[in-house]
């Protein structure tokens, strides 16, 4: 009787044994992918960082066509690795997406009649600088490889090294297009902007708000400047 209990004991620690190996053996597994994933991601979105800021510093169109390239590229990118975040960030994004379109089509039609030819231009705003801004620092940045901070945190943090990315514009040729104080101004509207972009990326779970309202700034920039030149000349070199 003891043997056999012995032996069903054997057996079953056996079992056991097996079992938690291979959960063991998976869940090592998971994790190499798992930081495979992060690891791609994060180095799609520091060559983009690297080269729009080279771009800047150097003039040269290549870079300039590489980093809107990279930009461009993180975004199927990560949406493919990190399907799963993207299906729950996305669940109620109908409306939002329709909110988009029609601020592209409203800014579209009104500059038409106004100014055709910045009319024209406001696609090619919409993919570079604000798409590929908002997707790589609000969504990428802020929402997935940032994803376990705490909220407040991702925020404050990704508008700091977005200040960093648009601060090429103040050191480019010795800072001649920013000179003091302009160079504070650009830098600290760019943060202040950061933030509230990332507020609105964390209400919306995505980066679809966001990039509406960046958008809209971006579109009415010859507005602001014959209003409010003050605010423009943080915005592009004085």
């Amino acid at each position: 009787m003891f043997i056999d209990l012995f032996y069903h004991w054997v057996d079953n620690y056996n079992l056991y044994f097996n079992l938690f190996s291979k959960l063991i053996i998976f869940r090592s597994a998971s994790d190499t992918v798992n930081r495979g994933k992060y690891a791609i991601s994060i180095a799609v979105f520091i060559s983009f960082f690297i080269v729009s800021y080279v771009f800047i510093l150097s003039n040269i169109d290549s870079l300039n066509y590489a980093a809107i390239g990279l930009g461009l590229i993180s975004i199927p990118v990560s949406l493919l690795l990190f399907r799963k975040y993207v299906i729950i960030d996305f669940r109620s994004s109908v409306l939002q997406l329709a909110v988009l379109a029609s601020a592209f089509l409203l800014l579209i039609f009104f500059f038409s009649i106004t100014d055709l030819s910045w009319a024209r231009v406001i696609p090619y705003i919409l993919i570079s600088p604000v798409l590929i801004e908002e997707f790589n620092f609000r969504y990428l940045l802020q929402h997935i490889l940032m994803r376990k901070q705490k909220w407040y945190s991702s925020v404050i943090i990704q508008a700091l090294v977005y200040s960093v990315f648009y601060s090429k514009y103040v050191v480019a040729n010795h800072g001649a297009g920013f000179p003091f104080p302009y160079n504070i101004l650009m830098l600290t509207s760019v943060f202040g902007m950061g933030v509230v972009y990332g507020l609105l990326s964390k209400v919306s779970r995505n980066f679809i708000l966001p990039t509406t309202v960046h958008l809209v700034i971006w579109s009415l920039f010859p507005v602001i400047a014959i209003y409010a030149p003050g605010i423009a000349s943080t915005l592009i070199p004085t």
